[in-house]
């Protein structure tokens, strides 16, 4: 079988498509774009939507990417090659910082922790890698959401009001609005008791190779411990961890393309 008419290869195409497009993608936009037949492209995004792979919009019908396949993306980062690198590096912050050190993803409306350090106290959180947590009151939520596309923002903002966690938990698309245009003006956020009574965060950009912000790396501590103040005195040591990550998936995805 030639390898422009293998359907596997097909498949992949309309994965990369979708996942690659900021907002759902409809059928009659994908056949053009990929140079395939309508009803090949409908037989193969049927497919993937029964695995999971793919999902559409229940309003709109449109594809965007299916719960499946981002956790099979959340995978694939926990065991790539440079997992133990990575896990390297952000010991080495915990241990200089003396607090837990995470690594979060966006995942529809909430943070995927990918990576997480614990640190050595005694009274610590204890989150492990594939915990999920709320967008709009973490550190790592904030950030991701300061800096995904616009109509991300936006639908993630018209789900207000959002439950409080909190008494500092930000519950209005006004407020919360504000305070993205805050983290991308000053490059970091912020969590200061909004998502659990006692415990700050802050959260740094990570980078791939086209510059795009797509994840997060974050300290979390009790507030009494490691206020927000001594916090960002740490932000040289985060964003450092955070460029040498970026720097590491840079040459992956270098090295994919030879």
């Amino acid at each position: 079988m030639s390898r422009h008419k293998s359907p596997i290869l097909k498949a992949i195409r309309i994965l990369r498509h979708v996942v690659q497009e900021e907002a759902p993608v409809s059928l009659a936009d994908l056949s053009p774009a990929l140079g395939l037949p309508k009803p090949t492209v409908h037989r193969l995004a049927l497919l993937l939507e029964q695995e999971g792979l793919l999902q559409r919009d229940p309003l709109s019908r449109r594809y965007l990417v299916g719960s499946a396949l981002e956790e099979l993306a959340f995978q694939a980062i926990r065991n790539a090659p440079g997992h133990s690198t990575r896990r390297l590096h952000m010991q080495r912050l915990a241990e200089k910082i003396g607090e837990s050190v995470n690594l979060g993803a966006l995942s529809g409306d909430e943070i995927v922790y990918v990576e997480r350090v614990e640190s050595a106290w005694p009274l610590r959180m204890d989150f492990k890698p594939g915990s999920r947590v709320p967008v709009h009151c973490t550190a790592n939520g904030k950030l991701l959401l300061a800096y995904s596309p616009p109509s991300v923002r936006q639908r993630l903002l018209r789900a207000a009001p959002f439950p409080p966690y909190a008494k500092n938990t930000i519950t209005t698309a006004a407020e919360l609005s504000r305070e993205l245009e805050v983290i991308r003006r000053r490059g970091y956020s912020e969590d200061n008791e909004e998502f659990l009574v006692g415990v700050c965060c802050l959260a740094v950009p990570v980078r791939n190779a086209e510059r795009q912000v797509t994840a997060g790396l974050a300290v979390m501590a009790p507030s009494a411990r490691f206020p927000l103040e001594k916090a960002r005195a740490c932000l040289p040591d985060l964003y450092a961890t955070a460029e040498i990550i970026s720097a590491q998936w840079e040459t992956a995805k270098g090295g994919a393309g030879t």
